[in-house]
C-alpha cells in the first residue's frame, strides 16, 4: 500500500513538472516565408508603345500610368466628331433665325385674318382676300413645324455624337493602362516601341496589401493559438520587430512544407497558418524568409 501511495505521488510529481516544463517553454517560434498575390496586367487593345513606365523592382500605386499604346486614330476621329457638333451648331443657330422670322410673320398673318374676318362680316372685304390670308397663315405655320422638326433632328444627331464620343473617350482611355494595385513589379514584359495586341501580358505586380507570411505548426502549438490573435514577426538584418496577426489555419494536416529543413519537424504532420502583416508593408519581399513568435 505504501508503494502504491509512493508511486502515484511520483506519477503526480512527473504530471507537475511536465506541465511547469510547458509553461517555462515560453513563445512558440516558427520559420516562415512570405507570400501574396501577383497580378497580370494586361493590355485591352493593340498597338504601337509610345511610353512605358515600366521598371523591374520599382514601387508603384494604383492607377498609376504603366504603359501607353497609341491612340492617333481615334483622336483623329474625335477631331471629326468636333467638327460634326461645330456644323450642327452653326445649322441650328440658322434654323432658330429663321423660327424668329416666321413667328414674326405667324403673329402678323394672324391679325390679318381677324382683321379680314371682321371687315369680311360687313361685306367691306372680299372673301378671296380672306382666303388668300388664311393660306398665309397656314403655310407660316407648316414651315414652323417643318422648322421644329429639323431642330428636333439636330438634337437627335448632338445626342448620337455625344454617345459616339463618349465611346471613343472609353477607348481611349483603354489605350493608357494603369496599374490595378499598389505594390512591386516583379517583372515586366515589353518595351517602348514594341508592338503589342489585344490580351499582351505587360508586367507581373505584387499586389503590397495581399502579403501575408506562410508557416505551419505542429498540431499541439496551434491548439492555444486563435484567429485575430497578434504575433511578432522578426526580419534578418532588422533589429525592429514588427507585428502581424493570425488570418487563418489550414483545414488539413500536411507533410513536409517546402520551406522546413528539420528532420524532426519533417517527420510531423504539421497545420499551415496565414499571418497577416499589419504595417510597414514595404519591407516586406516576396519570398523573404521571417521568423514568427506566437505568445501563447
Amino acid at each position: 500500500m505504501r508503494e502504491r501511495t509512493i508511486l502515484i505521488f511520483m506519477f503526480v510529481i512527473l504530471l507537475f513538472l511536465e506541465f511547469c516544463a510547458e509553461k517555462e517553454a515560453g513563445p512558440i517560434k516558427a520559420a516562415g516565408v512570405v507570400d501574396g498575390d501577383v497580378v497580370t496586367v494586361k493590355t485591352l487593345v493593340g498597338g504601337i508603345v509610345e511610353q512605358c513606365n515600366i521598371s523591374e523592382g520599382a514601387q508603384i500605386n494604383k492607377d498609376d500610368v504603366l504603359v501607353e499604346v497609341d491612340a492617333q486614330k481615334l483622336l483623329i476621329q474625335m477631331q471629326g466628331l468636333d467638327i460634326k457638333k461645330k456644323e450642327i451648331r452653326i445649322n441650328r443657330k440658322k434654323l432658330e433665325s429663321r423660327t424668329e422670322l416666321l413667328n414674326s410673320n405667324l403673329k402678323y398673318w394672324q391679325d390679318q385674318v381677324e382683321r379680314l374676318k371682321r371687315l369680311a362680316q360687313k361685306e367691306s372685304v372680299s372673301r378671296d382676300e380672306l382666303r388668300r390670308a388664311e393660306l398665309k397663315l397656314k403655310e407660316v405655320k407648316t414651315s414652323l413645324l417643318e422648322l421644329k422638326q429639323s431642330l428636333d433632328e439636330l438634337s437627335v444627331k448632338e445626342e448620337g455624337l455625344k454617345n459616339q464620343k463618349d465611346q471613343l473617350s472609353l477607348q481611349i482611355q483603354d489605350h493608357i493602362i494603369k496599374s490595378p494595385v499598389t505594390g512591386f513589379i516583379l517583372e515586366r514584359f515589353i518595351s517602348t516601341q514594341e508592338t503589342v495586341f489585344p490580351g499582351s501580358v505587360i508586367a507581373d505586380v505584387l499586389d503590397l496589401e495581399s502579403l501575408f507570411i506562410e508557416t505551419f505548426l505542429e498540431e499541439k502549438e496551434i491548439s492555444g493559438l486563435e484567429l485575430g490573435q497578434e504575433v511578432t514577426i522578426l526580419l534578418d538584418g532588422e533589429a525592429d520587430e514588427f507585428s502581424g496577426e493570425i488570418m487563418s489555419f489550414g483545414r488539413e494536416a500536411e507533410f513536409s512544407p517546402k520551406y522546413i529543413i528539420s528532420e524532426k519537424e519533417r517527420k510531423s504532420l504539421l497545420f499551415k497558418v496565414k499571418i497577416k502583416i499589419k504595417k510597414n508593408l514595404e519591407k516586406f519581399k516576396l519570398g523573404m524568409p521571417v521568423t514568427v513568435i506566437f505568445h501563447e
